[in-house]
Order: C-alpha cells, then structure tokens, then sequence
C-alpha cells in the first residue's frame, strides 16, 4: 500500500468517526447535536406564535364569512317563517361554538408559546420541550401556575379580544333569534336569558375543553 493510499484511508477512517459520533470535537471545537441553537430558541418561538395569530386570523375571517351567509339567508327567508329561522339560528350556533373551538385552542397554544419563550430567554428550556406545534400532545405540566387567572383564562381584558368576544356576541344574536322562535320572549327578558346561556355555556365549553385536553400532558415531563 502506497502512502498516498494509507493518508486517503486515514482520512476517510476520521470522516467516519465524526459522521458516527456528531458530538465529538475537531480540534478546538465541537459539533453540537442540536437541530436549533439553544441561543435561537426565543426566535423559533417567536415565529410559532406569529402563526398561531396568523392561523386566528384566518379563522376569524372563515367565522365571518359562514355567518355572513348565514345572515343573508336568514333575512330572505323572514322573521314570518319561524320553523326556517329556528333552524338556521341553530345552524348559526352550532357553527359559531365549532370556530370557537379552534380560536379557543389558538388562544391555549399562544398562552404556551408566551410560557415556553419565557423559559428560553431564562436559559430554561431543554431541547426535548422545544415543539414542533403550537399546542402540541405532549405539555410541561403546571405550566399556566403563578402566571395565568384561572385555568382557561389569562386575563380578564382577553374576553374583550376577537377570538373571544366576537363568538359570544354571535351565540347571544343567535341565541336572541331561536329563543323568541320557541319561548316567545321579547325585550329585556329575551336579551337577559340569552346572555345567562352565553355566560355558562362558553365558560363550561373552555373548562370541558381544559380537562380532556389536560390528560393528554405527559406525567413524564418536568413540573414547573
């Protein structure tokens, strides 16, 4: 074997070595076996939260535009016609708490991202509690302790945002409209009524949505 030969082979030998082991150092530095640098994490959750405003956005706008045909079909029929407007008050509902839904685990998944960005500018978070989602399966638990007013609210003032505001106001029209089609209330009492379902069935829908959420987190993953 030429020297020329055995100088390829060693070479090849040492590209082995470190393709096999990515951790080991050449020379004075070392190749880290990260996909994100621990310093870019801030920056990589801070995109995944501009997502998920982006993807609130959308769905707010897909909200609007359903309700808008459902508007539209509900003043060409007429109030006279009551078994129709009943129905398409249901519809309108129905589809107003399926977008809340989502808005709702929009608002979860940012609430997270504010949590876990925290922890990165701290030098807290571990590559393993990086996610690849918004909310994804797998949570540190305890997470929303010391920091959020309740289990499904952060603060008081985001009942006021869109995400939240704009499907209660819809269920309370909605509500409005169904309610004086089957109990024939009108006025004040109408109003009072539909505002008391609102006020117990979006909070109960949030709370229910918190516990079946709750038991996917992980026991495994590190309390805080």
């Amino acid at each position: 074997m030429t020297s020329a030969e055995q100088s390829g082979l060693e070479q090849a030998a040492a590209h082995a070595r470190v393709v096999a082991a990515p951790g080991t150092s050449i020379g004075d530095r070392a190749i880290a076996a990260h996909d994100v640098d621990l310093r870019q994490y801030p920056m990589v959750i801070r995109e995944m939260i501009r997502h998920e405003n982006d993807v609130t956005n959308h769905r707010l706008m897909w909200l609007l535009i359903v309700q808008g045909l459902i508007a539209n079909a509900y003043v060409t029929t007429g109030a006279e016609k009551r078994g129709i407007t009943a129905m398409l008050a249901l519809v309108a509902i129905l589809v107003t708490l399926s977008a809340f839904v989502m808005l709702y685990k929009s608002y979860q998944a940012r609430g997270y991202l504010n949590f876990l960005g925290q922890q990165a500018k701290l030098g807290m978070l571990h590559e393993q509690d990086l996610p690849l989602a918004g909310w994804p399966r797998h949570r540190i638990k305890g997470w929303r302790a010391n920091v959020w007013f309740c289990s499904w609210l952060d603060q008081f003032s985001d009942l006021l945002e869109p995400y939240l505001f704009l499907p209660s106001l819809l269920v309370l029209l909605w509500l409005c409209v169904l309610l004086r089609n089957w109990l024939e209330l009108a006025g004040p009492a109408l109003l009072f009524v539909s505002a008391a379902l609102v006020a117990v069935i979006l909070p109960a829908m949030c709370i229910a949505w918190i516990g079946w959420q709750g038991k996917d987190a992980s026991p495994d993953i590190r309390s805080v």
